[in-house]
């Protein structure tokens, strides 16, 4: 995947969950593609991981699950 391309999905992966704060760190010379919540209670709060198929997965799942906080 070019440079272009994963800015593209980033963008996209960012209007499609407007409810995470989503972008790259860099750390140790490798790329990982950050999601962090923006809202109380929304799960996943944090996903870090060099894969970007791994981090839609992971914020497709969290619209799915059937997650309650633990004061509710």
């Amino acid at each position: 995947m070019s440079d272009n391309d994963t800015d593209d999905e980033v963008i996209h992966l960012r209007a499609e969950f407007p409810g995470h704060r989503i972008g790259t760190e860099t750390i140790v010379d490798q790329i990982r593609y950050v999601a962090r919540s923006q809202r109380d209670g929304a799960h996943p709060h944090t996903v870090i991981t060099p894969d970007l198929s791994e981090l839609r997965a992971a914020l497709e799942a969290g619209r799915t699950s059937d997650h309650r906080p633990l004061n509710g």
